[in-house]
Formats: structure tokens, C-alpha cells, sequence
């Protein structure tokens, strides 16, 4: 039926005429012929469709509307969508004011069923109505036409009273009830009934109804003499204003014919003055009292932000202190002699001015700010590598570890992965005692647990307590695996699903071979050729002197510089250009040789472009550094704080110890990269996808672990190694660039220009060795931070800080997949279970619903 309730919908809106009638006359038939076409129709938006074929359409096709509609409210489904569509309600509502009797009474009683169904749907009605009479600019709450009808012809009140009735017994509070009261009163509709009440021969239903109406009315009016109707409601409604009591709410609110004593009042009843007093009395008492309770909050919360002044020492302090007093000492004896020994000093060695000025810009203290880009929190305990303190004060995991023994003689089990980020885990050294670890509660006291079944193993590498107790460093004083919380799994469905089958699971293995790229040599007798084709893109040789002399950005850009660059000629190529213009001075020189005699022209043409080239490359060299700085740190602090990893991590330990009939406290991420490609014996469904299944139903509030750390994937796209060396690189430059403004000066430059390049250089110098702390301390921030996954101190050197991010970033880009998967076929499964609760069902079939939609069926 997925095409059926299209090709319908589409029909309404492309028919016209006659093909249209028969397609309205016929919807009605095929709503009672097929019971799943209601639900399907209504999620296609079908409502709509037929609101704006009727709009349009004349009294007929208004009628064939009306009775599809009505078939499909008689459907729990289709009852629904109308509740979830208030736009049918108004277009229903709309309907009351034609000119057609028929339609008007049809669409009466649609309303009615509609507040009938359930006693919530009095109030979505009233607010559709509202919201309908608010656009066309009228004030009307309900349908108060009836009051303007010929008093002879009872019909249209008939129709429309018990509407009236029925949303104003499911209205839920008494300013609703009492405000579409107030408006049935005045729309004069007392003088309407008293006339129908003394005329002779009126209805005996109408009569009921008025009846009905009053004596519920008096009854909210908390008269105690008076009965509810048997049709009405069985309570009194709360007070719509929460903490007010009842009493002060009844004198509030009551009906206009209670409120004034000649019965006739068309103004809402004012509240009497001493409510008024008494709460404006409350109100002024709470606004004398507030500026007391602030001024004391205030005070207390001065107090305790005094008492939280002082500050913690760090616990690298002792170790700081060491390493500061060996740095000392070792630099200390050179200035400190007083008869310092010739050998030791040669009074012929001096240092360059670049390197002295160097120097005295790193003995400056400098803000870890560069761009826009705070490095503030980088403190200076960052700068003590704690793989030297380890190494120091003598860890037992520093010896490598023996290979690891072969695995068990199984057909079925995978074989163990080679060594991703780190080598296994060793055993202690002999005769060294581990410092107590103070493991959790809940991984220690977990039990062995049993299986009677032989399952596939894990082979990851497991993290040891010893591997994470590393004297006191602030970031790794305890690991990540002692802050997990512990999963409880399905040991039944796992050991199930994982146990070990006679057939292997084949691991394909992919090598990418890249090729080489060709360079291309340029030999010098193609050297004319070449600069005649580099001409081709420079501005005229003319304005290149002048342009190079006066460092003018807007004449040459980077490009042209560096094209430059590869055409200075040679002091060989000088003198024969010079030799041959001497021997024949009436010839002119050639294009290519005439270029190369002016660049020889230009006084250290070399120090000035290699000087602007640094210029114009520097703020591109310290992007490409800071940026992947920056997301480093980031990132390091998005998987420390991720609850999701978490989540993923202790649900895939409590797997892997079942599975392997272990206690392991964790395991190195490294074995992440293999947990996509281990699958279940029995539908082949990969460890990630159930482990999703049991995330998503004990912790909903995980996420999708990708969308959380697009710093750890930006960082998994920078070679971390190649950074470094462009760091060194573009520090070589900058002192370069010192020793070139020094050569440059000599000659003709002028004093602005050589200012302007002195003040940009010493700005260079000053970033760059902020660079180098950001840079030495975010790489020790990472070795702490393997150290807190668990990884042992003897392996962090050689994990590589592209790998790594670009295992997490893959594993988590596959746990979306899995994740997303998982939430479908969950949706899926309750989306057929609500469909099978009203498939097929009439609301005949609701006990709380009566007997009003006789008529329609």
C-alpha cells in the first residue's frame, strides 16, 4: 500500500471536475476496504490534502470530504493524526459557517466525536478555535452562530448545542471553563434560551441540553443545593491558579449571572479591592525582603571565594625544584669564575648578533598566546617530560618484554595482532616490589567468570597496575581504567553468539604501494629556455629592480620571488654575460641574458629575496604549526572527558573478560583498530555492533562519540614529526633572516624600511620560541596522557601521534556507523509494535469512548 496512498494523494491534487468527484466519492470506501490505507494516509500527509481540495471546492466535494473523513476518524490511527493536525479542526470549524445545512450538520458532528473520543481533545479543540477566530480578526471562542438563527427553526441550535456541552465538560480547569462561559453569555445566549425554555412545544432535547448546561454551570458556581448532570462532569475543576485556595479561587472567578444580582451583566466581575491589597501587600513584603537575602548571599559567597585563595602545590613541585637546580649548576661555572681559563674562553670566538639576540628575547617571559589561540593553561610542569622522571626514579616496566607466547592450538580463534602502538606488557623485574594500587571496588571484587562453552578470544593487550603509577605526575596519578564503571553483560548471549566454530574467518590484508613522483632536471643548456619561460609569468624586467630593492608586496608575490630565486645568476654566468657585452657592445643581449645582468646588478640579491621570502611565508609556516597544536590539546582533553569513551571502553573490558576468562583492569586502544573485524560465530555480526546494542540500552544518554571530538580527527591529518621539523626549520630561517637585514644594511637601504624589518623580525623571534614551549609541552602533555590510557612508559616514545589519532578517529567514525544502525533497527522494532496496537482498530472499540459514532459507521 506504500504506492496506493500516493497514486490517491496525487490524484486529489492534479484531478479536477468530474475525475475528482468520483475520486472524493470513492475515498470512503476504500478507507473501509483497506484498514492499514488509514495510517499510511495520514503519515503521507492526507489531512492536508483534503483540507485544500475542500477549501476550494463547492458543497458537493465538500460532502465526499466529509464523509472520508469521518471513516477516517472512525480508526484509532486516523483519530491521531487529527489530534496531531489542527489544521482539520479549523478547517471543521470553518465549515459551521456555510451557507449548506448538510455540510454545516456533518461537520457539527465530526467536532463531536472528535471531543467525545477523549476528554484532552475539549481543550486542543477550544485552542484550534482560538487560534482560527484570532486570524480573521474575531473574538469568538466557540461556535456562538446559533444564537443568531431564526428562533422558529430549533435545528441549527439542536446540531450545534451538544457540541457545546461536551467541550465544556472535558475543559480541564475553570478559566478555561468559565471563559468560553463568558463568551456564550455575550453572545445573549440566556435570552435565546429563555425563549426557547416559554415557547410552547420546544424539543424535548433542546430542552435537556439547556438543562444540562445550567445545572452543570451552577454547580461550578459552587452551589451546594445543586446536583451535577448525569452527562456532565461527576467534580468540580481545580483552580487554574496554582497555590491560591479554593475558597479565594471561587471568589474570583464565578459565572456573569452569579457575579451580578440582576442576572444581566455583559463585563467580567472585578476582583474585590482587599485581594488586590492583600496581594500587592505580598508582593511589596517579598521585594523589602529580597536585597537582605542578596546582601547575605553575596556575603557568604565572598567568604567562601576568600577561603579558596591559596592554592595547591603541584606534585611534580620536588621534581621541578631538581631539575631547575641541575640546569642551574651546569650553566652557573661559566659566568661564575672569576679567572676563567683561556682555553675555555677564546677571546676569538664571539658569537653572531643574531644569536645574541636570540638569547635575550628567550630570557624574556612571555604569554602562551599566538593569534587568536590561548596556551595559557600549558604551565610550566609541563615542560618536565615524565618519561625522565620515570626513567630517574626507576620504573618496572622499563625493560622490554619477552616476545609474547604462542597463541592456543585453535581452529577457530583469531590470531593475535601484531604490535600497533606499543609493545606488549613485561613482567616485573625480579626482586622489585609494585607500589600498592588502589584499584575500584567493583572491578576487584568481580569473579571469574564461568563458561560452558569455549569461546573466541580477545587478543589485546592488557594494562597492568603497575603500568599507570607513575610517582605523583598530575595527569597520570591514576589511570582512565579506574574511573570506569562496571557492565553487567548478557553471559548467556555472548558466550552464544562467540563460540568457536569449526570454520576460520579469513583476514584480507591490503598493501598500499605508492609510487614515486618523477622530478624533472633542468640541464644548463636548457638554462635560457628556462628563464625566458619564467619571464613569461614576472612583471617587466624593469620594475623587478625596483620592486625588489623596495620589498613591494604588490609587484611580486611569493611565487615570483621564489621563481627569482632559481634564476640568480652564478658569479661564472656574471663574467661571461659581462665579457661578451664588452667584446661586441653594438649588439644587444639577448632577453634571458639582459634579465640575469640586472639581477647581478642588485646588491646581495640573494640575502633580500631568501629575507622577503621569510616575510611572506611566515605567517603561513605559524598557522600550519599552531592550528595542529592547538587540536592536539583539545583533542587530548575531549577523550579525557568524554563520557561516551567511557561507556565504549568498560562495555568492550566486561566482553573481553568473559570471552577470555579473564579479570583484566584494561587494555591498550590500541586493540580498538580490531574490534570492527571480530565477528560473532552465529550471524556474523561484528564485537562493534553488539557492543553498540548494549551501550544504547543500558547508558541512552551516550552520543555518537565522532561529533564529540573533531579535534582528534583534524589531528589525525598533520604528520606530527614533519611539524617538528618545520619548527626547526622556520627558527633556522629567522636567525638567517637577522644575518641577512644585517648584510642588507651595509648597503643602500633606507632607515624605515630597515626598522620596519627589525621590528617584524624581532616579532618572529618572539612567536617562535613561544611555539617551541607550546610545542615541547604539549608533546610531554601526550606522553602523560598515553601513560593515563594505560600505555607503559617503555612504549610511549614510540607511539606515533598521527597513528594514534587516526586509529581513534576511524574507531569512532565506526562506532557511529554501528551506533546509527543500531538506533534504526531499535526504531524500526517500536515503530511495528505502535502499528500493531491500532492496526485495524475502530475507536468504537475504546472503552472510553460512547456511542455518538453510530451514526457515521
Amino acid at each position: 500500500s506504500d504506492t496506493q496512498f500516493f497514486y490517491h494523494i496525487s490524484k486529489l491534487y492534479t484531478s479536477s471536475g468530474r475525475e475528482l468527484r468520483r475520486a472524493l466519492f470513492s475515498l470512503k470506501q476504500i478507507f473501509q476496504d483497506d484498514k492499514d490505507l488509514v495510517h499510511d494516509f495520514v503519515l503521507a500527509e492526507g489531512l492536508s490534502c483534503l483540507i485544500r481540495v475542500g477549501t476550494e471546492a463547492d458543497q458537493n466535494y465538500q460532502n465526499y470530504i466529509l464523509r472520508a473523513l469521518g471513516q477516517v476518524m472512525l480508526f484509532v490511527d486516523g483519530m491521531n493524526g487529527v489530534i496531531r493536525h489542527p489544521e482539520t479542526l479549523q478547517w471543521l470549524y470553518s465549515l459551521v459557517a456555510s451557507k449548506f445545512r448538510l455540510v454545516v450538520k456533518m461537520a457539527l458532528k465530526l467536532l463531536l466525536v472528535f471531543v467525545e473520543y477523549a476528554e484532552a481533545n475539549a481543550a486542543l479543540l477550544v485552542q484550534a478555535v482560538s487560534s482560527y477566530d484570532a486570524s480573521r480578526g474575531s473574538s469568538l471562542l466557540m461556535i456562538g452562530r446559533d444564537c443568531n438563527c431564526r428562533w422558529q427553526d430549533v435545528t441549527p441550535l439542536l446540531n450545534r448545542w451538544p457540541l457545546h456541552v461536551q467541550t465544556l465538560a472535558g475543559l480541564p480547569d475553570q478559566d478555561s471553563y468559565y471563559d468560553m462561559v463568558d463568551c456564550l453569555e455575550e453572545q445573549g445566549f440566556e435570552d435565546v434560551a429563555q425563549r426557547y425554555l416559554n415557547r410552547k412545544g420546544t424539543d424535548l432535547d433542546l430542552l435537556e441540553q439547556f438543562n444540562i448546561y445550567e445545572t452543570t454551570l451552577r454547580h461550578e458556581d459552587g452551589d451546594d443545593e445543586t446536583e451535577p448532570a448525569a452527562t456532565g462532569r461527576k467534580d468540580r475543576r481545580r483552580a487554574s491558579v496554582g497555590g491560591v485556595p479554593e475558597r479565594r479561587g471561587l471568589e474570583r472567578r464565578r459565572s456573569r449571572r452569579h457575579s451580578f444580582q440582576n442576572g444581566k451583566g455583559h463585563a467580567s466581575a472585578p476582583a474585590s479591592p482587599s485581594n488586590h491589597g492583600h496581594v500587592s501587600n505580598l508582593r511589596m513584603e517579598d521585594m523589602n525582603k529580597s536585597p537582605a537575602n542578596q546582601s547575605s548571599v553575596l556575603d557568604t559567597r565572598n567568604k567562601v571565594c576568600e577561603n579558596q585563595v591559596v592554592r595547591k602545590e603541584g606534585r611534580l613541585e620536588g621534581l621541578l625544584w631538581k631539575k631547575m637546580v641541575l640546569q642551574t649548576n651546569s650553566e652557573s661555572p661559566l659566568p661564575g669564575r672569576t679567572t676563567p681559563l683561556p682555553t675555555l674562553a677564546p677571546p676569538t670566538i664571539l658569537k653572531k648578533e643574531s644569536d645574541q639576540i636570540w638569547e635575550q628575547m628567550m630570557a624574556r617571559p612571555h604569554q602562551l598566546h599566538i593569534r587568536d589561540m590561548d596556551f595559557s593553561d600549558l604551565v610550566e610542569e609541563d615542560d618536565v617530560d615524565i618519561l625522565e622522571v620515570v626513567n630517574e626514579m626507576g620504573s618496572p616496566d622499563l625493560t622490554p618484554p619477552p616476545p609474547p607466547p604462542p597463541p592456543p592450538l585453535s581452529t577457530s580463534a583469531l590470531p593475535p595482532p601484531p604490535p600497533f602502538l606499543a609493545c606488549p606488557i613485561p613482567p616485573p623485574v625480579p626482586g622489585t616490589k609494585l607500589p600498592h594500587t588502589p584499584t575500584p571496588s567493583n572491578w576487584a571484587q568481580s569473579p571469574h567468570l564461568q563458561k560452558k562453552r569455549k569461546t573466541i578470544r580477545l587478543f589485546w593487550n592488557e594494562v597492568r597496575p603497575g603500568d599507570w603509577q607513575l610517582h605523583g605526575g598530575r595527569r597520570c596519578s591514576e589511570s582512565l581504567w579506574t574511573k570506569l564503571e562496571a557492565v553487567k553483560v548478557d553471559t548467556e548471549k555472548l558466550e552464544n553468539l562467540f563460540q568457536t566454530r569449526s570454520k576460520d574467518l579469513n583476514i584480507c590484508k591490503k598493501t598500499a604501494v605508492d609510487g614515486k613522483r618523477q622530478e624533472v632536471i633542468v640541464l644548463d643548456s636548457k638554462r635560457s629556455n628556462a628563464i625566458n619561460i619564467g619571464l613569461t609569468v614576472l612583471p617587466p624586467p624593469r620594475t623587478i629592480k625596483t620592486a625588489i630593492l623596495n620589498f613591494d608586496e604588490f609587484t611580486l608575490n611569493k611565487e615570483g620571488i621564489e621563481k627569482i630565486l632559481s634564476m640568480i645568476p652564478t658569479e661564472e654566468e656574471k663574467e661571461k654575460i659581462q665579457e661578451a657585452q664588452l667584446q661586441n657592445p653594438d649588439v644587444p643581449l639577448g632577453n634571458a641574458e639582459q634579465f640575469l645582468l640586472t639581477l647581478s646588478s642588485i646588491s646581495e640579491i640573494s640575502a633580500r629575496l631568501q629575507l622577503w621570502a621569510f616575510r611572506l611565508d611566515y605567517d603561513t609556516m605559524e598557522k600550519d604549526i599552531v592550528e595542529p597544536l592547538q587540536d592536539l590539546k583539545e583533542g587530548m582533553e575531549q577523550l579525557e572527558k568524554n563520557v561516551t569513551l567511557r561507556y565504549i571502553l568498560s562495555t568492550l573490558l566486561a566482553i573481553g573478560n568473559f570471552l577470555n576468562g579473564s579479570n583484566a583492569k584494561g587494555f591498550e586502544l590500541s586493540y580498538l583498530e580490531k574490534v570492527p573485524e571480530v565477528k560473532d560465530t552465529v550471524h556474523k555480526q561484528s564485537l562493534l555492533h553488539h557492543a553498540c546494542t548494549i551501550i544504547v540500552e543500558k547508558f541512552p544518554d551516550g552520543s555518537d562519540l565522532y561529533s564529540e571530538i573533531g579535534a582528534i580527527t583534524r589531528s589525525a591529518k598533520i604528520d606530527f614529526d614533519q611539524l617538528h621539523e618545520n619548527l626547526c626549520l622556520m627558527e633556522r630561517r629567522c636567525k638567517a633572516s637577522w644575518d641577512h637585514l644585517k648584510v642588507i644594511s651595509k648597503h643602500e637601504m633606507k632607515i624605515v624600511m630597515r626598522q620596519r624589518m627589525s621590528d617584524f623580525l624581532r616579532d618572529c623571534t618572539e612567536r617562535i620560541i613561544i611555539l617551541k614551549t607550546v610545542h615541547r609541552r604539549v608533546i610531554n602533555r601526550f606522553h602523560a596522557f598515553l601513560l593515563f590510557l594505560g600505555h607503559p612508559s617503555y612504549a610511549v616514545r614510540e607511539v606515533s601521534i598521527h597513528r594514534f589519532c587516526k586509529m581513534v578517529s576511524e574507531f569512532a567514525l565506526e562506532y557511529r556507523t554501528a551506533r546509527e544502525r543500531v538506533l534504526q533497527q531499535k526504531q524500526k522494532r517500536a515503530n511495528h509494535r505502535e502499528r500493531n496496537k491500532t492496526r485495524g482498530k475502530m475507536i468504537i472499540e475504546v472503552d472510553v469512548f460512547n456511542s455518538s459514532v453510530v451514526d457515521l459507521h
